[in-house]
């Protein structure tokens, strides 16, 4: 009798514990269920990828605290100017300097130029021409060939970065009124002044990361080829 009733305690006993160690092991898979839907999530994210918060409405979010525009301005070959215009310049430059407030980076970017992406333009918008236009578009390409073959041609691209730690809605007004009266000062002189979009903003991230890389992240993102990027 006595056996048999520690036989009845061990079984139930046995029970309970199956039950608990049933229960445990399904809320850890469901755990890291979540956690790997989470991380998968994540990475579908370029922005998590590069360590950045956001990219939205031209500006950029770093560490919820840092908010950036990327500005794309023209150079000037200060050295080829006459004395009047280099003191129209100083002057400029001199207001610019007062009005800064914020913390400025600037980025400098020597890019190959695409030869082939020229030439195919060009004989796409000279298919339904005439015979003149189509000669005219063939010299040309064979001169852009020849350019090619002597010598690798770049352009240079000037960028600047400026930030503010005030709150994002703040951190934004007060960037792009600064923005504004930048490309006041500088289309003065004669130097064009452009805020970089959002597209823009990540195609020139990922060159900086992937400097050589002829790809195009935007049209990776379209592809779905987004899950098989590694940092």
């Amino acid at each position: 009798m006595i056996i048999s009733f520690i036989f009845i305690l061990a079984g139930i006993g046995f029970l309970i514990f199956s039950l608990i160690y049933t229960k445990n092991r399904n809320g850890l898979q469901a755990n890291n269920k979540r956690e790997y839907l989470n991380i998968k999530k994540n990475k579908k994210k370029l922005n998590n990828l590069w360590g950045i918060e956001c990219i939205d409405n031209q500006m950029i979010t770093i560490n919820k605290n840092q908010h950036s525009i990327v500005v794309e301005l023209d150079s000037i070959e200060y050295s080829l100017l006459h004395k009047e215009e280099k003191l129209i310049v100083d002057r400029e430059l001199v207001s610019i300097s007062q009005m800064l407030k914020f913390p400025i980076q600037f980025l400098e970017i020597k890019r190959n130029i695409d030869i082939g992406e020229i030439i195919d333009k060009i004989l796409v918008g000279t298919i339904n021409t005439n015979e003149k236009m189509q000669e005219y578009a063939s010299n040309i390409i064979s001169h852009l060939e020849n350019l090619q073959e002597d010598q690798n041609l770049f352009e240079r691209k000037n960028y600047m970065i400026i930030s503010s730690f005030n709150n994002k809605r703040t951190a934004e007004i007060e960037l792009k009124e600064f923005y504004q009266l930048l490309k006041y000062h500088l289309m003065n002189i004669k130097v064009n002044v452009r805020l970089l979009s959002n597209e823009e903003i990540t195609e020139l991230i990922y060159e900086q990361l992937h400097k050589g890389s002829s790809n195009k992240v935007m049209e990776t993102i379209e592809k779905g080829g987004l899950e098989l990027y590694v940092t």
